[in-house]
């Protein structure tokens, strides 16, 4: 298993999905956009983190 662009590239993805859902929710309950930012980090870290083993994970099973 490698950590190829594509493993980088689907995770990030996954992330910013993550952390943009993660940033309208909480400014829609009146969160500060600072607030919300920095308190959705450490769940975008860890989604990140998942996204990359999943996917690795994934090509390992598909070849």
């Amino acid at each position: 298993m490698r950590l190829t662009a594509r493993v980088w590239g689907m995770a990030a993805l996954a992330a910013a999905l993550w952390f943009v859902i993660g940033l309208v929710q909480r400014t829609r309950a009146g969160a500060a956009l600072a607030d919300a930012a920095v308190a959705e980090l450490p769940l975008t870290l860890a989604v990140f983190g998942i996204a990359v083993i999943w996917t690795l994970l994934r090509q390992g099973r598909n070849r």
